[in-house]
């Protein structure tokens, strides 16, 4: 799925992954491809992207943010 991770002015991760954990207002969610599409605001907590299996997770603190899920990938906002 491709992930996308951006403030207005600074994109902080794009590209594909096999998952992502984001903190979610009313509780932690695991994302992956297929994922039914959804809009959520984020808590501050962890997003954790795992690019594959294996490899090493790339983390993310957050203090808030925006996500939206579609069919082809996710969306962050920060």
């Amino acid at each position: 799925m491709h992930i996308v991770i951006a403030k207005v002015d600074e994109v902080l991760f794009e590209g594909e992954a096999h998952s992502m954990t984001v903190p979610g207002q009313e509780g932690e969610m695991t994302l992956l491809a297929g994922h039914m599409p959804l809009i959520s605001t984020l808590k501050e907590g962890d997003i954790t992207v795992r690019l594959s299996a294996g490899a090493e997770p790339r983390v993310f603190h957050v203090v808030g943010g925006v996500l939206e899920v579609r069919a082809d990938g996710a969306t962050v906002i920060l």
